[in-house]
């Protein structure tokens, strides 16, 4: 698979929806060209989610504009982590959220940390930083418009890339932290 999310900077935004059956997040370039999309893959209605707590279990399939699968995410709530999965299934690498919702450490398939998000108290940036330390990203909620701030859940964020050069894994990893995020602290679900 070619490395999709190999830019210096990206967005991610969510559709503004009042009612989203499910999550779904755009992932642009720094051109503004989709590059990816996040879908939920089970939708939802607001009858259920009123009778039910809220689901163990989220899954995502990113797929690119003409809607190839290229990853998956399952979000699992009860241990707080989030698996990133190949287009095959397989295990790539695992992001694991603290209770404090500010630190997200990155790890292998192995198990092994191989880099940290650290955010400050408002949950808005973010420091991502290499294992044996050293920052190569950031990561910042942005203004969505007064319309999405005010009616939906919807939220934006960019990605930037610091330039020091990081492996594959690290980098998706990377782009999946504000989608573990804004699943983690800023969805009703």
């Amino acid at each position: 698979m070619e490395e999709i999310f190999d830019f210096r900077s990206l967005r991610i935004k969510q559709p503004g929806k009042l009612l989203a059956d499910r999550a779904s997040y755009h992932i642009f370039n720094d051109e503004r060209e989709l590059i990816a999309t996040a879908t939920e893959a089970e939708g939802h209605r607001r009858v259920k989610l009123v009778r039910e707590s809220m689901r163990d279990v989220r899954e995502f399939t990113i797929t690119t504009p003409a809607g190839v699968p290229v990853l998956s995410l399952v979000k699992r709530a009860s241990t707080w982590s989030t698996d990133v999965q190949g287009p095959g299934g397989e295990l790539m690498g695992r992001i694991r959220t603290e209770p404090n919702r500010r630190h997200y450490t990155l790890l292998d398939d192995k198990g092994q940390t191989i880099g940290q998000a650290v955010g400050d108290l408002g949950l808005k940036r973010f420091a991502v930083t290499a294992a044996e330390g050293g920052t190569f990203a950031r990561v910042r909620k942005t203004w969505a418009g007064l319309r999405k701030e005010m009616l939906t859940s919807s939220d934006h964020y960019k990605i930037e890339f610091t330039g020091v050069p990081v492996t594959r894994l690290v980098r998706v990893l990377t782009v999946m932290v504000p989608i573990v995020l804004d699943l983690t602290s800023y969805e009703p679900l």
